[in-house]
């Protein structure tokens, strides 16, 4: 018999969580966030992992076919661009001008070879703080949802990466973030943060005793200042454990860290199958 994956809790509860019930909850979200990672596009190589593109894109356009809204935010593009004109990735402006077009133009090729509409959307911090350019913003994402088209949403590198540009005051920078604001604004349901490793662990993946976390409850506020989860949270995953509490804090819902490149992992999250870390809010237990 296969044990039984290590849970993890935030905040004890005093009533038996039924862990099933929760993950099955995940059948009933309507409308996604998926941040897909520079890692899970990326060859070590810097090429694109084409393969892996087209498995994902079909995911996506699975969950859009049977009703629900799929928004996307994509990294690579700078990675693309460093690759394509042999500069360093530092030059973040210069690489994202020129992988942003590339990596969008790979998304509409695969989506169109489906039959699905894509759209570029680039943000900056200001469509998330001023009013005006939030409400444009929100209308934009919910009118191409509504028509059935993908939004594939990045940073405006070259206007938030200026030289005027006050980095200490960012709303986000980096796209784990930049997904939960998303999610927000669009009320999703679901925030789905993938990467090149399995979810959240107990220990360093590389560690012969690390395990899986399936499930981690709490308040946002208790996620993000949790230090056992500061400790867990290394490098990446410690920016997509702080883009999830922000997200619950937010807006009740639900979110999920898993590897992008295991087959049809969006189809399994959203079938409620143990697949990833599952993050939830306190109050759905």
């Amino acid at each position: 018999m296969e044990d039984a994956k290590p849970v993890y809790r935030i905040e004890i509860m005093n009533s038996k969580t039924n862990l099933i019930n929760l993950r099955h909850q995940l059948r009933r979200v309507r409308t996604i966030v998926v941040k897909v990672g520079t890692k899970v596009l990326m060859q070590p190589d810097g090429s694109v992992a084409t393969d892996v593109l087209k498995e994902l894109v079909k995911s996506v356009a699975t969950l859009r076919m049977s009703g629900r809204r799929v928004l996307l935010v994509a990294s690579g593009a700078i990675g693309i661009g460093a690759k394509r004109l042999s500069v360093s990735p530092g030059m973040v402006p210069v690489c994202a001008a020129a992988g942003q077009s590339a990596l969008t133009a790979l998304y509409h090729v695969e989506f169109g070879n489906l039959g699905i509409a894509a759209a570029q959307v680039l943000v900056t911090d200001e469509d998330f703080t001023e009013p005006e350019r939030h409400r444009r913003l929100c209308d934009t994402l919910n009118y191409l949802t509504r028509l059935g088209v993908v939004p594939i949403i990045n940073e405006n590198h070259l206007a938030t990466h200026s030289p005027d540009a006050k980095m200490d005051d960012r709303v986000f920078s980096e796209n784990d973030m930049l997904a939960s604001l998303v999610a927000s604004a669009t009320r999703a349901d679901l925030l789905v943060l993938l990467t090149d490793v399995d979810g959240v662990y107990t220990e360093h993946p590389a560690e012969a005793q690390a395990a899986l976390i399936s499930e981690i409850a709490g308040t946002g506020q208790e996620i993000g200042l949790n230090e056992q989860v500061s400790e867990l949270g290394r490098g990446g995953i410690r920016a997509k454990l702080l883009a999830a509490a922000h997200a619950i804090e937010s807006t009740r819902l639900f979110a999920v860290i898993a590897n992008g490149r295991t087959p049809e992992v969006l189809e399994q999250i959203v079938r409620g199958q143990q697949i990833g870390t599952l993050i939830a809010p306190a109050e759905v237990q």
